[in-house]
């Protein structure tokens, strides 16, 4: 199967903290969503890694995904 581009939206399981947005490339919605928040682990965990790393794959929640390489122009998920 060609892979296709989603555009996955994660946070933290707790719903605490901001929402991580990025694109992946996956053969269905199942494959993307695991991508996603693959790639959300990877980010938010930096070079950290083991019992270093600050989170695992279960604090992370996707929220949602979209078809495409969504071009986000405005996000602002904490108020002032």
């Amino acid at each position: 199967m060609i892979p296709s581009t989603f555009t996955v939206f994660c946070q933290q399981a707790d719903q605490l903290g901001t929402v991580h947005i990025d694109s992946v490339e996956a053969p269905d919605l199942e494959s993307a969503i695991l991508a996603g928040r693959e790639q959300c682990l990877a980010d938010w965990n930096g070079d950290n890694s083991g019992s270093e790393a600050p989170y695992s794959l279960e604090d992370i929640h996707c929220l949602g995904v979209a078809a495409g390489d969504v071009r986000i122009l405005h996000w602002e998920d904490q108020a002032d």
